[in-house]
């Protein structure tokens, strides 16, 4: 199958804003990833993990490891991130259906005064990614993605801001992830920087 990884624009790639980060950060941090295969509804047939000192990251490691992907497989960030032998997680948020990103700001206001750094947004072609580039604690991460449950409105409505369904699956897991590649039909694109006052296109995390 011909890899998908054409509309991967490596300057607006989330790996850009976490370099960044890593550089912040004076203790040597180890992350975690994965390469996948992707099922439907959250679900995977295969997950590797694997781990990465912060230092090494950079885009030449992110073009090796596009390259190693096999036919299918898909690259994701884990929230888990390793310092000095104690566990944290990087915030990070799956939405379901966002019209409009001021908006958006303004529904995850509660979540967004409780961190230290603002919100950075990516569309995937299915969804709409976010990363708060900052370390929780264990109990901290638990409360950030309770925080975001309460950003939807009601049960009875179909207006929901996160997806359920990925917060369901990093509790179950005990991390979040993001696809940071584009390596299977599934996905129409690679997750790319988007302005933080732009109107976009309804996309939701289902066809």
């Amino acid at each position: 199958m011909e890899r998908t990884e054409r509309s991967l624009n490596v300057a607006r790639h989330p790996i850009q804003a976490l370099r960044q980060f890593l550089s912040q950060q004076q203790p040597r941090l180890t992350l975690e990833f994965s390469r996948y295969i992707h099922l439907g509804l959250g679900r995977t047939l295969s997950r590797e993990t694997f781990h990465v000192e912060g230092s090494l990251i950079d885009d030449a490691w992110f073009a090796n490891e596009l390259d190693r992907l096999s036919q299918g497989q898909e690259l994701a960030l884990h929230s888990t991130v390793t310092k000095k032998d104690r566990t944290y997680h990087l915030p990070m948020v799956d939405f379901a259906k966002v019209s409009s990103l001021k908006k958006l700001k303004t529904r995850i206001q509660t979540v967004r005064q409780t961190l230290p750094v603002d919100i950075a947004l990516y569309s995937s072609g299915r969804s709409l990614h976010g990363y708060f580039f900052c370390l929780l604690d264990d109990k901290s991460w638990h409360q950030y993605l309770g925080r975001l449950l309460l950003c939807n409105p009601a049960l009875e409505s179909q207006d929901q801001l996160v997806d359920t369904r990925w917060v369901g699956h990093s509790l179950e897991h005990g991390f979040s992830a993001l696809r940071w590649s584009c390596n299977s039909a599934i996905y129409q694109s690679a997750p790319r920087l988007v302005e933080v006052d732009a109107v976009v296109q309804a996309i939701s995390t289902e066809p």
